[in-house]
């Protein structure tokens, strides 16, 4: 699991550096967010509960842009809320959520929306509620209830252009001249809208996992 923070930190260090850099990430057609719905969640406080709403811009302004895996971060968020509590508001922290994906964009996305944190056993906003697992495939994500253990996968069936990892590796490179990577990064604001905007069936397959158990997952995760 070192390596896989030392990987998530390091693409970190990327995304920031490409902020630092003066690439323009962020400008993105306002209109393009118009139509995305947001997010309805219930915090319970010590006094009093408070419901509140978040929107893609808000993870826009967390994470610093909107590229194709904050999209799939928030859209996964979306749907999978809303198959987990049909007639309810989301309580925030109620989510244990296993990434197939250990790439920072569609976490940043999902540990904002959610409160899942990256951190085994630990306690605090490191809460142990997220874990790694390439297993689940990726890009693809499992959502639990803490609460009662109800549990859904996702399982991503937006298909990505032929050139998308071609792209996505150009960005990495240090040779790549500064406007390829600011065409890069259109392209990939160009996706993030067409994630954000497509049917859900478009984006994942949603499946019920009833025989799934947080508790036990998530002790076998901690050894």
């Amino acid at each position: 699991m070192k390596r896989i923070l030392n990987i998530v930190s390091l693409l970190s260090i990327l995304a920031l550096f490409v902020m630092l850099t003066g690439i323009n990430t962020t400008a993105q057609d306002r209109g393009s967010f118009e139509k995305v719905p947001d997010i309805s969640l219930c915090i319970h406080g010590i006094e009093k509960s408070q419901n509140i709403t978040i929107g893609i811009e808000d993870i826009e302004k967390f994470h610093g842009s909107t590229g194709p895996g904050v999209a799939l971060g928030y859209r996964a968020c979306q749907i999978a809320l809303s198959q987990l509590y049909p007639n309810d508001i989301p309580l925030w922290g109620d989510q244990f959520v296993i990434s197939g994906s250990i790439r920072p964009c569609p976490v940043d996305a999902i540990s904002y929306i959610t409160g899942a944190r990256y951190g085994k056993g630990s306690s605090g906003i490191l809460n142990g509620n997220l874990a790694f697992d390439k297993s689940v495939g990726e890009f693809c994500f499992i959502f639990a209830r803490i609460s009662d253990g109800k549990a859904i996968k996702l399982t991503k069936t937006f298909q990505f252009p032929k050139n998308f990892y071609e792209l996505r590796s150009k960005l990495k490179e240090k040779k790549t001249s500064f406007e390829k990577k600011k065409r890069c990064y259109e392209r990939f604001q160009s996706l993030a809208i067409e994630i954000l905007n497509a049917k859900g069936d478009d984006i994942f397959e949603v499946t019920t996992l009833p025989d799934f158990s947080w508790k036990n997952y998530k002790e076998n995760y901690l050894k």
